[in-house]
């Protein structure tokens, strides 16, 4: 007896399993969040980011938009899109934790974001830590296939260009970006060919400096950084005469093209439902 419960127990979770894989959509939240789980290699970390921020796991998926930041623009174009999960790079609600602070309990702002999710039934995943430990890191290869340069390495990331002037690489950068006010550091008359990625804010000074002084690297390209870190070292490095540049391009253009990268991937083995990419609007402007 005891034989015939173990083998039919067993014969039930394999089932399931089966059922699980080839299910069909439409699928509800869960699903997806474990699908997403299943493919992240070379395996799924559990951390303090990567979770449903607001909204109900048990919703069933009408489409899914990825973003870099869920603000209230990329929320409405959701919609439009009937995509009511939304998978962010980064918190919706203002800080690093995406918890809502004490201060901010009777936030406007905050309160009509959160009234509309509501309203509007919309799940926010927030989809960071895997996103970079995948294989590969979905951000940097992400902006790696966006600026199309050759890769000649992925530890850390650096691209190779035709080798041009540090203010010629800066103006291809910024128009094909289209971003008002990037930042350069270095002689522009320096002649740059290889290029090290430091998107977003990398959280550690050896992934910004440790890139930069490397002898095979010329210019960093940066999201941002701390003016006393990057900003001061790289001036340094340039009153010292040495071939050292930096190019700094903000949090939001040096990673978004990882969201993009993200609905690819996802468009891998999350099948028969709509998947989009939303591009954020630029946040800011330059006076003329």
């Amino acid at each position: 007896m005891k034989f015939w419960f173990l083998y039919f127990s067993f014969l039930l979770v394999f089932q399931n399993l089966a059922n699980a894989q080839s299910k069909e959509p439409p699928f509800t939240v869960n699903e997806i969040i474990d699908k997403i789980k299943q493919n992240v290699k070379p395996q799924w970390v559990t951390t303090k980011t990567d979770t449903i921020v607001i909204g109900n796991a048990f919703d069933t998926v009408t489409g899914i938009a990825t973003c870099m930041f869920a603000d209230m623009n990329i929320l409405k174009r959701a919609v439009a899109a009937h995509c009511n999960l939304i998978i962010t790079h980064e918190p919706i609600f203002y800080n690093a934790t995406n918890t809502i602070p004490d201060f901010m309990e009777t936030d406007m702002v905050l309160k009509e974001k959160v009234a509309y999710i509501k309203e509007k039934k919309l799940t926010i995943f927030w989809f960071h830590d895997n996103a970079h430990r995948n294989d590969p890191d979905q951000i940097l290869q992400g902006l790696a296939e966006e600026l199309k340069w050759k890769i000649v390495s992925t530890s850390p990331w650096i691209l190779e260009v035709k080798k041009k002037t540090l203010t010629s690489l800066a103006n291809d950068v910024k128009r094909h970006f289209n971003v008002e006010g990037i930042r350069v550091i270095g002689n522009p008359n320096l002649e740059v060919s290889r290029v090290g990625l430091v998107p977003g804010l990398a959280p550690t000074l050896q992934m910004h400096i440790g890139v930069l002084h490397r002898d095979d690297v010329d210019v960093i390209l940066v999201g941002e950084a701390r003016e006393w870190e990057d900003y001061v070292y790289t001036k340094d490095a340039e009153l010292q005469g040495k071939k050292k540049a930096a190019i700094f391009i903000g949090h939001l253009k040096s990673e978004e093209p990882g969201a993009k990268y993200c609905a690819d991937w996802l468009k891998t083995f999350v099948n028969g439902t709509n998947i989009a990419f939303l591009k954020n609007d630029n946040y800011w402007w330059s006076p003329k």
